[in-house]
């Protein structure tokens, strides 16, 4: 094996090592913040305004219409009508910070509890998920399938399951 390769395999076990414990020491506080993030949502004409700015979610079509978009604003595809419901965050590599990242799924839980439908994912999976979307595109792992984040109910298992 070559240099580089197991360089990047270094990397990825370090990461993968490190996971696990990022999650647990920040699922203590889930639950603390949830209160305040229901209290703070404004939802509006697909509007979810949030600390940092507007969460724009909805179809293809509405999310073209938009411009004039600000640092924080987000687009996000409701496809939770889908045969595997789901959200798409476009850009979504862009926010590293965990807190913002918790904030917006927060957000988005509360859209699905406001407009019901059959997409059911739990706060922890759906942060797992969009960490390790993050760390392979950081890691210039499929970037061109990493630089968005799906967040559709196949996937509800599947970075628990899957050890890095």
């Amino acid at each position: 094996m070559n240099e580089k390769r197991k360089g990047i395999i270094k990397r990825i076990t370090l990461c993968s090592s490190m996971i696990p414990l990022l999650f647990v020491l920040k699922s203590s506080n889930l639950n603390r913040k949830n209160k305040y993030y229901r209290n703070s949502i404004n939802i509006s004409n697909r509007r979810i305004e949030y600390s940092k700015g507007v969460i724009y979610i909805g179809d293809i079509d509405y999310l073209n219409s938009i411009d004039g978009l600000n640092y924080g604003d987000i687009l996000a595809y409701d496809g939770r009508d889908n045969n595997d419901p789901n959200i798409r965050i476009y850009d979504s590599f862009k926010i590293r910070d965990y807190d913002t990242r918790e904030e917006i799924i927060e957000a988005l839980l509360y859209y699905e509890e406001m407009y019901p439908t059959d997409w059911n994912r739990t706060k922890n999976s759906l942060c797992r998920e969009w960490t390790a979307h993050n760390v392979a595109y950081i890691f210039g792992i499929n970037q061109h399938r990493t630089t968005d984040v799906d967040l559709n109910n196949g996937d509800e298992l599947v970075y628990r399951i899957k050890k890095w």
